[in-house]
């Protein structure tokens, strides 16, 4: 993915303005301290992308390090060629974290309680770690969804789940590090930790979430409509603030009882979800003074009606189908599945003929919905595959 230009240093020149992201804003505003600039949105997302960084072997269970000692051993576990060669659109954040830790504002930063859980029998990825600020506050944040096919199963189900074992251990870890301290808490993420930020702020012990100053979920997920409108989101509401893209799919999935922020990505579609991509102004980020696009407001509709319209149940067969499908390639990750992707799609094929004629059904309804509501290609494709592989029963 092309990282997003810079912006505005040439305008007094030529009189364009051309983009800026987190990476021009640690230039610009890295040597301002936050007694002089308190905390802002741009600082939240890029403590919630740092999340990203595999600190295993750098920091130890129990275990403290500033933000430049951390990069430091970083990269002396991982050369830099290996870094910026991964399949992943986040594989430049260590690079963005070492810059940060030679700035101004970020150099008091310590790093502390980090997590990194991954249970495929349990369908859970969680990982976590909490940045103490020079401003006296600790931002806990929220890793979002790696590139494990077992943190995109547990994506999957918080279409239908309550309350899945990430979430639940992203409240227990919240609870820990909040009792741990009596400092102001802010808590974050992105993606898939934008949602955790928020199911654990809501959910952690009342000592805890009377600490919090406010939770960022940035282009995080909503949840199913029995966990948005509980008591416990009720309270925590108040202290939320949703940053989305103004092409947002991600953000836009399930229900929540907060609004969105739209911002101006560099980007395009799905490529937005990359918060790289976001652009900023000062010490903001460029709101879309349109809102959010049309296709994007048809995807909310489409994925909002398929939640609506399809039972708890059918939601779970529909994941678990999709899930015991990839599983046959003995791909963990992402870019393994992208390896074989023609054959991983033969077997969904060959999968849809071998399943029973009720299963079958269940499958093609679900289709159905997607189809309607969004008129949505694949859907429409796959609904053809089950409905020809059922009249062969």
């Amino acid at each position: 993915m092309k990282k997003a230009v810079v912006k505005q240093v040439l305008s007094e020149n030529t009189g364009r303005f051309i983009m800026a992201t987190v990476t021009d804003y640690l230039d610009w505003r890295g040597d301002i301290p936050f007694s002089a600039d308190p905390f802002n949105e741009v600082d939240n997302v890029l403590l919630s992308l740092f999340a990203y960084v595999d600190l295993e072997g750098v920091l130890e269970e129990g275990g403290r390090l500033s933000l430049e000692a951390a990069s430091e051993k970083y990269f002396t576990l991982h050369t830099r060629e290996e870094t910026a060669s991964r399949d992943s659109y986040v594989r430049l954040v260590p690079f963005l974290m070492e810059k940060a830790s030679g700035t101004r504002r970020f150099a008091e930063t310590v790093l502390h309680h980090y997590v990194n859980i991954i249970d495929a029998d349990a369908d859970e990825q969680m990982s976590a770690m909490t940045f103490d600020l020079e401003d006296g506050t600790s931002y806990v944040s929220f890793r979002g969804t790696d590139g494990s096919l077992v943190g995109w199963r547990e994506d999957f189900n918080l279409a239908w789940m309550r309350q899945t074992s990430g979430q639940k251990h992203a409240a227990d870890y919240l609870d820990k590090v909040g009792k741990s301290g009596d400092c102001p808490l802010r808590v974050g993420g992105h993606s898939k930790g934008g949602n955790f930020a928020v199911y654990a702020s809501a959910f952690c012990d009342a000592s805890v979430r009377e600490r919090i100053l406010e939770v960022d979920t940035n282009d995080g997920p909503g949840f199913i409509q029995e966990v948005a409108e509980s008591k416990e989101m009720k309270v925590i509401c108040p202290k939320i603030r949703s940053l989305v893209p103004d092409e947002s799919l991600f953000g836009l999935m399930m229900y929540g009882i907060y609004g969105h922020e739209v911002i101006k990505s560099s980007a395009r579609r799905v490529f937005q979800h990359d918060a790289q991509t976001w652009l900023v102004e000062g010490n903001h980020f460029e709101r879309a003074e349109k809102g959010l696009t049309e296709a994007s407001i048809l995807l909310d509709k489409t994925l909002t009606g398929w939640v609506a319209n399809v039972e708890p149940k059918q939601r779970k067969k529909f994941v678990d189908f999709i899930f015991d499908v990839l599983d046959t390639s003995g791909a963990d990750t992402l870019a393994e599945l992208h390896q074989n992707r023609i054959r991983n799609f033969a077997e969904l094929i060959r999968a849809a003929y071998s399943m029973d004629k009720e299963r079958k059904n269940q499958f093609s309804e679900v289709l159905s919905v997607l189809a309607k509501n969004g008129k949505n290609v694949l859907a429409s494709e796959l609904k053809k595959t089950i409905d020809e592989a059922m009249k062969g029963h």
